[in-house]
């Protein structure tokens, strides 16, 4: 059987959204891969620039200078670089995308971050076969919606001695630094962090007994999806794209203002047998419908590639 041959671009960080898609391209058995993008080792932009563990380098194919982040390079610079012609070209775009069209039977750009990039997505848009938006509120006509999901290779219920009453790792907003310094100065103990990546993060979480969100803006994030991944009761923020998939108070504990934040965290944790039964049930529902699997899935079906 012929393979899929497909041409992936991304920002290729430690962590990256473009991460998970490739993991999951991976795992296929009719794909052939090739990738290219900009490569910065252990290096992230995160909390002003950080160095984190090395054990999930991802080195493309074609790794470009750091200096490329800020350009978009002519596609000209993949000549005589990819072995065959991409029946996909997927632009994985968190910032950074090629100036043209690369050559290709079909290009599609994924829209990774539209709640903060949706203006500079015009140019790979205007030469893409097929545009992809993973925030609904933000998407444009002609775009397909194709939402955040999560790792099960990676995020998964384990059996932790139970250390924290609840975790948020990610960047430090002042509402998630209002939320944890409330918390805390109620008696439960947060872990708050930024930094651990694939195997720490999800060994913290596990130690957790419940995992917290607060989105920055209408989206909503992977950890989300994370969380639920790994059979926890997720206590977030409410966002348009949730009430998409779940049910507040059967598949999420939901919160409006840190009022409500602090009240629905603090009610969990004393009614926590019941919301381990919510932590059990939508890890269910998203291991068969919203694993990065069945994203790459959903792309191939909506190009007609499957």
């Amino acid at each position: 059987m012929d393979k899929i041959k497909i041409a992936v671009s991304y920002i290729f960080y430690p962590m990256a959204m473009g991460h998970w898609f490739l993991r999951a391209l991976k795992r296929r058995k009719d794909v052939e891969l090739w990738t290219v993008g900009p490569y910065t080792g252990d290096f992230i932009p995160w909390n002003y620039g950080m160095r984190v563990s090395r054990n999930y380098l991802e080195e493309p194919n074609m790794p470009l200078d750091p200096s490329t982040i800020q350009m978009s390079p002519s596609p000209n610079i993949l000549k005589n670089q990819i072995p065959w012609k991409p029946d996909l070209f997927l632009i994985i775009d968190a910032g950074w995308c090629f100036s043209a069209r690369p050559e290709a039977e079909i290009v599609a750009h994924i829209q990774t971050d539209p709640h903060v990039l949706k203006p500079r997505y015009a140019l790979p848009k205007s030469y893409s076969d097929f545009a992809f938006c993973m925030q609904k509120p933000y998407m444009e006509e002609g775009e397909i919606y194709l939402p955040y999901g999560y790792d099960p290779k990676i995020y998964f219920p384990e059996k932790k001695e139970k250390e924290f009453d609840g975790c948020l790792i990610g960047l430090h907003y002042p509402q998630r630094d209002s939320l944890v310094s409330n918390l805390r100065s109620a008696g439960y103990k947060i872990h708050y962090s930024i930094g651990e990546i694939f195997d720490e993060n999800r060994i913290l979480y596990n130690k957790s007994r419940l995992a917290l969100s607060w989105s920055t803006l209408l989206d909503l994030p992977a950890r989300v999806w994370e969380g639920m991944g790994m059979g926890l009761p997720v206590v977030t923020n409410r966002v348009p794209d949730l009430d998409n998939f779940f049910t507040e108070g059967l598949d999420y504990i939901g919160f409006e203002n840190l009022r409500e934040g602090i009240a629905k965290t603090r009610w969990a944790l004393e009614n926590y047998d019941a919301c381990l039964e919510i932590g059990k049930s939508v890890h269910v529902k998203v291991r068969e419908n919203h694993t990065w699997d069945k994203r790459v899935e959903q792309i191939l079906k909506d190009v007609k590639l499957i």
